[in-house]
């Protein structure tokens, strides 16, 4: 099904203006006190501010200031960066009769047109059109087909070892949308959204996010239809070298509020907490634990007596298969503090599985053991005992 976007399509408007030049880091536009009447419609923002920076009207998804930013580009040219994200075309996807979606352009506009596309609407897309986009934001600017399957394995029946890959998908470049640096920048404003934004929701204890939320009124019968929205949360992870891109839909959600900030954000949290959990998820574990959060609202990182450590397995554990990966061998990580453990065990490419709390005690498999990577490590920690305080 398409749907508007609504917020979650600012970036792009965001993309054309850094690709073009058309703002500076220090720009700044009014708020207008939260309300902005033009000819044909009247902008208004949730969160009413006095001025705007391009990364401020990311961040807390502004309507006025990322429409203000976005006068700054010809129609022909907005037109054509929506164009290029793949928006108003089929991705091509394996999926029988795929929406195209609606981009119309320009020629046909009517004056708010502008203003509309630039929050995310006049404009209908599928869920597979925004993770293509927002991949392309993921892979440095490269827009890639997306494809429903990355591998076929096949086992002695047609000849080969049990696991033997007998295809696996090469990702097709459709073409390059922006610059390696736009891609970076974009991405750094998409990781303000969830460290000081709309977006803290989805925020991890370990690792940055970059992420933007959007809640769009429902169209119903060519209409939009009065109290009935669709919460949307476009999501890279990590927010450096993204190895997942994850789009969040939510039509209707009614439990206490319908903005995405609120319900397809936790949602994402969720998702993404469930990933790093799971065995059979494409990540490079070894390469995430280098991943270096920010600190998310004004607060400081969690110290190893407390918090919550990503990706860990759930206790009990059951496993779901046997683990596939090189044998390597389990470090001694005795003594390290609960964090520093985790990050040693997933540098060797192990899922953790977590007994207790305070100082690691031992693992299972014992150190110096060898063990598949990608198999689970169980760490026995015990409470450290309680600081001194300092004289």
């Amino acid at each position: 099904d398409t749907f508007e976007p609504g917020s979650i399509a600012k970036i792009f408007a965001a993309a054309g203006l850094l690709t073009l030049r058309r703002v500076s880091p220090t720009d700044r536009v009014s708020g207008e006190g939260g309300k902005w009447r033009l000819p044909g419609r009247t902008i208004t923002d949730e969160d009413p501010q006095p001025s705007f920076t391009l990364a401020d009207a990311i961040r807390v998804s502004s309507n006025i200031g990322i429409v203000k930013f976005a006068a700054r580009l010809e129609p022909d040219e907005q037109y054509a960066i929506l164009r290029d994200f793949g928006f108003g075309t089929p991705t091509g996807i394996e999926f029988p009769a795929e929406a195209a979606g609606r981009l119309r352009p320009p020629s046909v506009w009517q004056r708010p047109s502008a203003a509309s596309l630039a929050m995310g609407y006049e404009l209908s897309v599928t869920p597979i059109q925004v993770a293509m986009a927002y991949g392309a934001l993921a892979n440095d600017g490269v827009l890639l087909e997306p494809t429903l399957i990355r591998e076929v394995r096949g086992g002695s029946v047609e000849g080969g070892a049990p696991g033997t890959v007998r295809y696996r998908h090469r990702p097709e470049p459709v073409r390059r949308v922006v610059s390696r640096d736009v891609a970076a920048a974009l991405r750094e404003l998409l990781r303000g959204v969830v460290e000081r934004g709309t977006g803290t929701e989805a925020a991890l204890t370990n690792f940055p996010v970059a992420a933007k939320t959007g809640t769009a009124r429902r169209v119903v019968n060519g209409r939009y239809a009065a109290g009935e929205y669709t919460a949307s949360f476009a999501a890279l992870f990590p927010a450096e070298r993204p190895q997942l891109v994850l789009v969040v839909k939510i039509d209707n959600p009614h439990k206490g509020s319908y903005f995405a900030a609120q319900t397809a954000a936790p949602v994402t949290r969720s998702m993404l907490e469930q990933a790093l959990a799971a065995r059979n998820v494409a990540l490079d574990r070894a390469r995430l634990s280098t991943a270096v959060p920010r600190a998310v609202g004004g607060t400081t990182p969690l110290e190893d007596d407390g918090g919550v450590v990503p990706y860990l397995v759930p206790w009990p554990y059951h496993p779901d298969s046997a683990a596939v990966g090189s044998r390597r061998a389990v470090p001694d990580v005795t003594g390290l503090g609960i964090r520093e453990a985790v990050r040693a065990l997933h540098r060797r490419g192990f899922r953790v599985a977590l007994r207790g709390w305070g100082a690691a005690e031992h693992t299972w498999p014992a150190a110096g053991d060898s063990a598949n990577s990608g198999s689970v490590v169980t760490l026995f920690a015990q409470p450290t005992p309680p600081r001194r305080p300092r004289r």
